[in-house]
């Protein structure tokens, strides 16, 4: 298994690194073939696991790659774990609570770290989170270019309103990234990141482009709207009514959005009331559903998605595969 480093990837897998046990840390920076690591998934008492686009394998304590839970591999201890945890909340886990309520704190350049734990409750709602005992890093890249079919096809005379669909760890954050380069520097769009999680800010996203980093999305789409005159807001992972309202606020100033959702296929969209609360107001023209390893599988009008008919591909009719 041979992959290609990119450079942003390589640049967050040290970031990550500083974080790591010293035999893991030295074993993932020296290793070439970890180039396009998409998680490093961290358990108390178990092997260590890294997630590629191809799938999951192990490391041996010789530092080889394997396929298999065998003898001899490398495991993290609960103490390491939550000695990993405070290295990055920078000894301060207080100050990192807000976004630990919600299963995840953001490393500089973009990589999301999942955690859990025990879980301390008051009403229902999660006010803390202690005795950590597991984590999945999920590793940012800046991968320039990947979004180039989608200018050719949707962008190319102006920004059309589009969701990114795919199940977890497909690329649908950093595709959203390379679109905003797109719009705002090939397009010169005036274009808005909403960037609740510090994950799209992790690499360039253009010289005509606005970041409101940390920003909840309702709140951040309001913001952009009324004082930023943005002709493009791009955000990631939308879903609540909250978020939806604020984007229909949007599309009556005239805005154009580019958003992502978790979603496999077109059968599974249609099923969410948030996609058919976006088609009610407009939000949706077009919608590009995506493999693992940023792969586009296809590229669908919502006519033809909401219509129940054989859908029509912007491209082709063919899976086409990116190389970043």
């Amino acid at each position: 298994m041979v992959m290609k480093m990119n450079s942003g990837k390589k640049d967050n897998i040290a970031v990550i690194c500083k974080y790591l046990p010293a035999k893991l840390s030295e074993i993932i920076k020296s290793a070439s073939e970890f180039g396009e690591l998409c998680e490093i998934r961290l358990r108390a008492d178990m092997p260590v696991s890294l997630v590629f686009a191809d799938g999951k394998r192990f490391i041996t304590e010789s530092g080889r790659l394997t396929l298999f839970d065998s003898q001899g591999l490398i495991k993290i201890s609960k103490q390491e774990i939550e000695e990993i945890f405070r290295r990055m909340c920078a000894y301060s886990v207080h100050s990192f609570m807000d976004s630990l309520t919600n299963g995840f704190i953001t490393l500089d350049g973009g990589s999301r770290v999942g955690v859990y734990g025990t879980a301390v409750t008051k009403d229902s709602e999660i006010t803390s989170v202690r005795n950590i005992c597991g984590m999945n890093i999920r590793v940012s890249g800046n991968f320039t270019g990947i979004a180039e079919p989608l200018w050719e096809s949707l962008y190319k005379n102006g920004a059309v309103n589009t969701l990114i669909c795919g199940p977890p760890s497909s690329g649908k954050t950093t595709l959203l990234r390379d679109i905003a380069r797109l719009l705002s520097d090939k397009g010169r769009l005036k274009v808005a990141a909403v960037d609740e999680r510090r994950e799209l800010c992790g690499g360039y996203l253009g010289a005509n482009t606005d970041v409101l980093e940390s920003y909840p999305k309702a709140k951040g789409v309001e913001i952009a709207v009324r004082t930023l005159s943005p002709e493009v807001i791009i955000c990631d992972e939308i879903g609540s009514v909250s978020e939806i309202e604020s984007v229909t606020q949007g599309m009556n100033s005239g805005v154009r959005f580019i958003m992502s959702m978790h979603c496999r296929d077109s059968t599974e969209l249609v099923k969410k009331p948030q996609f058919a609360m976006l088609r009610r107001i407009g939000a949706v023209e077009a919608c590009v559903f995506l493999g693992g390893g940023f792969r586009i599988k296809e590229i669908l009008y919502e006519t033809d998605i909401s219509g129940g008919n054989s859908a029509e591909l912007l491209y082709g009719g063919t899976v086409r595969s990116i190389q970043a």
